[in-house]
């Protein structure tokens, strides 16, 4: 083991102790012995993050990435694996600039990763929370989605914390959250996994989804539930039908009334669905 990764070595278990001046000061050591090996910049940033220093914690990542050209050559090869751990870096850098509250300088680290290789949930996590940031609020809706749709797609590690983040946007944002992309990316509804659970658990999510202001979403769900066999088809229709008059799509809406007036309703859901439909029927003449 060379001198620098010793020193990585005990400076991580200093960190896993608590004595995170000392590992700091590990950290320093190993830096010292090889200011160009991103690992122990890598970790120094992870302590000054942890001590709330987030202006250094992202000047460490530059370090980081500054040793990277030494990296290359070791990794020769492996030029994605290569790729992966540069834009990794980036969207760290982009993390604790979100902490700093430097919302621009976010979006310039999240840039760099994407220049790496394309956005990941991760970049777009970032980038995201960003926009939220500068309280640019659509273009954060469609980021997180986007983030939402490469879990899907590749893998899901991060759809917890995507979801997360649209809930806590819909607050921030006073109501609806439907940007733009949401309704272009559930109108072609392709790779997506289905909604897992009994219809009642799926009913169940769909209507948190709506009271969360996750409306497409909520979509999704209303339809899974009548995948599933809901034994109330009609009022998850008629719940259907009142998120497309949340999202103003007055069309849509009347056509999931109808199709729940059709889907032999209980007499205590049918006097509400008639009157919805009335109701949006007279205002649209």
């Amino acid at each position: 083991m060379s001198e620098t990764a010793d020193l990585i070595t005990q400076a991580e278990e200093l960190a896993l102790s608590g004595k995170l001046n000392e590992a700091l000061r590990m950290y320093d050591a190993a830096v010292a012995a090889d200011p160009t090996d991103p690992l122990a910049w890598i970790g120094k940033a992870s302590i000054l993050k942890a001590q709330g220093r987030y202006t250094e914690s992202a000047e460490c990542f530059d370090a980081a990435l500054a040793g990277i050209p030494a990296w290359n050559d070791a990794a020769a090869g492996e030029p994605d694996r290569m790729a992966a751990f540069v834009s990794m870096l980036s969207v760290l850098k982009a993390e604790v600039l979100l902490y700093a509250e430097k919302p621009d300088e976010a979006l310039a680290a999240a840039d760099a990763a994407d220049a790496v290789r394309d956005a990941d949930a991760a970049s777009l996590v970032v980038r995201g929370q960003a926009l939220v940031q500068k309280k640019e609020y659509d273009a954060a809706g469609d980021c997180f989605y986007r983030a939402e749709e490469w879990c899907n797609t590749h893998e899901d590690t991060m759809l917890t914390q995507v979801w997360h983040c649209k809930v806590r946007l819909a607050e921030e944002n006073g109501g609806v959250l439907a940007p733009p992309y949401a309704a272009e990316m559930y109108a072609r509804g392709t790779g997506f996994r289905p909604p897992q659970g009994t219809p009642e658990e799926i009913l169940e999510r769909a209507n948190n989804l709506r009271s969360a202001g996750l409306l497409y979403d909520a979509l999704r769900y209303y339809d899974a539930a009548v995948t599933a066999g809901h034994p109330n088809k009609a009022l998850v229709l008629f719940l259907k039908g009142v998120v497309f008059e949340q999202l103003r799509r007055s069309a849509d809406a009347l056509n999931a009334y109808s199709d729940a007036l059709k889907a032999d309703p209980q007499p205590e859901d049918e006097f509400r669905i008639r009157m919805r439909w009335a109701g949006l029927r007279a205002d649209r003449e």
